[in-house]
């Protein structure tokens, strides 16, 4: 599955490839992680965008680690899990990203990041989910899951499963909430209308608080320990 995504272009690209209205509040992030509460456009609000967490509130989670189920949705599962066939009937939604990151495995120890890209880090559209659920204090949390495909042929020889990223003039029709479940899931295939490219980064890419644009830099490529090999 892909550890994480970037959702970092400028609100004036947002607005004009999406057709939305981009709030103040909207902050650029270079590496989105679980629990953050990160940009999504519903179907509920096609218009604009709203702030979800990503799998779960962290005040849920403290120390334990976030459940995949939360995170991810494979595309296999949709129709056939009722939890999951229930939000993609009305509860869909648009991650907004402009690139997302993953780990080759190189040996059981060693594990190499990358990151994928449309040319120009271009803004696309993840298809998603979202959800509602109270608090302890009473308050109504929203959160969103990414749904995934099979990797595609610029992704597979690196990891076998990747964003369901949507082509450009499906977006619309996603958030129509009059189309059914059963339509909506032909619109969910690994991804081909722009080639995807990718290279090596900074392996800080796993922290959570190493957010900075450096992320987006071609490296030599380095595992998760910062040892640099020969292998890419």
């Amino acid at each position: 599955m892909p550890i994480n995504y970037s959702s970092s272009a400028s609100p004036d690209v947002l607005e004009e490839f999406f057709n939305i209205e981009v709030p103040k509040n909207y902050t650029q992030s270079f590496n989105c992680h679980p629990t953050q509460l990160l940009p999504v456009i519903t179907s509920e609000n096609p218009e604009g965008l709203s702030f979800f967490y990503w799998g779960i509130n962290p005040g849920f989670v403290k120390s334990k680690s976030v459940s995949q189920k939360l995170l991810f949705a494979p595309s296999e599962d949709l129709l056939q899990k009722a939890s999951l066939k229930k939000n993609l009937k009305s509860q869909r939604c648009i991650i907004v990203a402009n690139g997302f990151y993953d780990w080759k495995t190189l040996s059981k120890k060693g594990m190499v990041p990358y990151r994928f890209h449309l040319k120009d880090n271009a803004p696309f559209a993840i298809a998603g989910l979202w959800d509602e659920f109270e608090n302890e204090q009473g308050e109504m949390v929203h959160s969103f899951m990414m749904i995934t495909t099979p990797a595609n042929k610029d992704v597979a020889d690196i990891t076998d499963r990747m964003p369901a990223i949507l082509n450009d003039d499906l977006i619309i029709e996603w958030l129509n909430d009059s189309n059914s479940e059963e339509s909506v899931i032909s619109f969910i295939t690994p991804y081909t209308e722009s080639p995807i490219d990718r290279h090596t980064v900074n392996p800080k890419v796993a922290e959570p608080d190493f957010n900075h644009e450096d992320l987006f830099l071609k490296v030599p490529p380095a595992d998760q320990h910062g040892n640099f090999t020969l292998f890419n």
